[in-house]
């Protein structure tokens, strides 16, 4: 095992850059599956588990996204014990594991409860990727490296979405599964080959190692919202097609995918985008974006409506995903950069848990397209604080 300070900064990798580059791309990617792999199958899962079957369906996505959140939480601690490799081979093995549960026709209890460790073992793996991508890279190149895994992790929900349609239309829900455990054996393979065992968190002080909980809460407060909103795209989008006549889960796989595509593509130029426009300025753009997309999606049951807004969606995922991770790996040290990304994500998997049941409620009061553009009135709201405050800077900028 290596001790690295951060004075004398050694490689996470074995001496094959492109093998650790592609093995810190795991975390991100597993994350995307772990929600897409059978999403566009939720309605067709939901005639499998009798009256609250439509209940059940989607609290697959959210005990996944709850598992995510305790997942996150213990992740730093589990990554300063375990290292890096320790964390992402443990990880994967669970991750593909639990994921194969669903390929049985098990009790609703138990496959609920193997979404839950499937999510863990995300979060694990997650964290350690990001905080791999924060101490191998810097400046500009971290910002790419970011945009690229959030890109990646946009391909791995478009893969899974898309195949997973495809399976459940022609062999079941069940066999759709089956993507997770290939998922970890490709990613056992190059976590050996790419990553060695490496530990960094020496206590090194200054501003930047101080307590960053309090610090950083009102931006983890945001990062829940965020999430919460985003994850309409994998939750209530699906219904809101079906209810508009998208019968078939393979074209409503179209629908959703159109999200990840767009997604992947912008989060792949993010370090260009963040470059030019600021950090700020990209994040605006982003929430303008969703407020167009949930403004068009509730406008109308016409099919270019929904996939304009898939499209402004997509914009607003690859721009969000890696920006939030962004603005915390430059608002912390090493010492504390590994917990701090952790409890990022339990933030963010909060969100993605609470998404089912919030917007149920607000679908039950004023019908599911009606939630649609009340969640268009907070994010407009949201994008004109972000824009008055990105004005403040700029005018604060010109005077100094």
């Amino acid at each position: 095992m290596t001790s690295v300070s951060p004075a004398s900064k050694v490689s996470l990798g074995r001496g094959r850059p492109a093998l650790l580059f592609a093995t810190l791309m795991l975390g991100p990617m597993s994350q995307g599956l772990a929600f897409t792999a059978f999403v566009a199958a939720l309605p067709q899962m939901a005639l499998d588990f009798g009256a609250r079957g439509a209940l059940i369906a989607q609290m697959m996505v959210g005990l996944a996204a709850l598992g995510m959140l305790v997942g996150a939480l213990a992740s730093g601690w589990i990554l300063e014990r375990a290292g890096t490799l320790g964390t992402v081979v443990g990880s994967t093995l669970a991750f593909g594991l639990a994921g194969a549960a669903g390929l049985y026709p098990i009790g609703a209890a138990v496959l609920l409860a193997s979404r839950f460790v499937v999510g863990f073992a995300s979060a694990c793996m997650t964290t350690a990727c990001m905080w791999g991508i924060g101490a191998e890279y810097d400046g500009d190149r971290r910002a790419r490296a970011l945009g690229v895994a959030s890109g990646l992790g946009s391909v791995a929900a478009l893969a899974g979405t898309v195949l997973g349609g495809f399976i459940a239309q022609h062999a079941g829900w069940h066999l759709a599964f089956a993507q997770f455990p290939v998922f970890a054996a490709a990613g056992l393979l190059l976590a050996g080959l790419g990553m060695r065992q490496v530990k960094r968190f020496a206590r090194t002080g200054g501003a930047r190692g101080t307590p960053f909980l309090m610090r950083l809460l009102p931006f983890y407060i945001l990062a829940t919202l965020l999430f919460a909103v985003m994850f309409m795209g994998s939750t209530q989008f699906a219904f809101l097609l079906q209810s508009d006549g998208v019968g078939s889960s393979s074209t409503r796989s179209l629908f959703i995918g159109a999200i990840t595509v767009v997604g992947a593509v912008t989060s792949l130029s993010y370090g260009s985008l963040q470059k030019r426009l600021s950090a700020t300025g990209a994040f605006a753009a982003g929430l303008l974006c969703m407020t167009l997309s949930l403004a068009a999606i509730g406008a109308s049951a016409a099919p270019v409506f929904a996939a304009a807004g898939a499209v402004l969606m997509g914009l607003y995922v690859g721009i969000t995903s890696p920006y939030v991770y962004h603005e915390v790996t430059e608002r912390t040290g090493d010492d504390v950069r590994g917990r701090a990304i952790g409890v990022l994500s339990a933030f963010c998997y909060l969100g993605a848990f609470l998404n089912p049941p919030a917007f149920a409620s607000l679908s039950q009061w004023m019908g599911l397209r009606g939630a649609f553009f009340v969640t268009a009135l907070v994010m407009a709201a949201l994008t004109a604080a972000t824009a008055v405050r990105l004005l403040s800077r700029r005018g604060a900028a010109r005077a100094g």
